[in-house]
């Protein structure tokens, strides 16, 4: 009998977003552009790449931040199978505070990204945080 899947929850509350200052003109976050989280990033240096499909971002206008600004949250579960490549870090794993890669897609299809320091920049980047849920065999 295999090992059970473990499901991992990425998220970043809304009392603690990512604070982005926007400046491309061919569109905004939520309206031409979406937020993805590529990459989780661990202390001990290890990295587990996203799916587009993973995490769920949610972006909205920052009143506080003046004309241009937005925040970020975001949530998502992932199941890691018995051997999924990553399966080892993830036995290691109960609550931890993690870092992340945050980049903006163009809602259009045609794949641009938007450039960090030409199109937006961060000007907060909390940490966010991974929590393990093990599913067990009835």
């Amino acid at each position: 009998m295999s090992e059970p899947n473990v499901l991992v929850n990425f998220r970043l509350d809304r009392d603690t977003p990512i604070r982005v200052k926007w400046h491309a003109t061919d569109g905004v976050p939520g309206d031409g552009y979406k937020a993805q989280i590529t990459t989780i990033h661990f202390d001990d240096g290890s990295r587990l790449q996203m799916d587009s499909s993973a995490i769920l971002e949610q972006t909205a206008p920052d009143p506080t931040g003046g004309i241009g600004a937005y925040m970020v949250t975001f949530n998502g579960m992932v199941g890691y199978a018995s051997d999924h490549p990553d399966r080892a870090r993830i036995e290691k794993l109960e609550d931890e505070a993690i870092g992340y890669d945050l980049t903006f897609i163009r809602d259009d299809d045609d794949g641009r990204l938007a450039v960090e320091g030409e199109d937006y920049e961060i000007r907060d980047k909390p940490r966010a945080m991974a929590h393990k849920i093990s599913r067990r065999a009835e």
